[in-house]
């Protein structure tokens, strides 16, 4: 699951460098350099936490999944 096509899906981000820096709490070219690796682990609990914090608790849930199971 790509879960940024989710968060544009959802009008949640609108672009790479906003989803790095608000969701992943990274640099604002993070995404770009992970490229097809995906988040680390550190940025997927960043984002689980910024989910739940906005009251997206199915989506903190999916990312939740990613983190424990893959």
């Amino acid at each position: 699951m790509d879960i940024y096509h989710v968060l544009t899906r959802r009008k949640l981000t609108w672009s790479l460098r906003d989803y790095s820096s608000r969701y992943l709490g990274m640099a604002p070219n993070y995404a770009c350099l992970r490229g097809s690796q995906g988040p680390s682990e550190r940025a997927l609990i960043h984002m689980f936490k910024q989910l739940w914090s906005e009251r997206h608790y199915w989506l903190a849930f999916r990312v939740a999944r990613i983190i424990l199971w893959g």
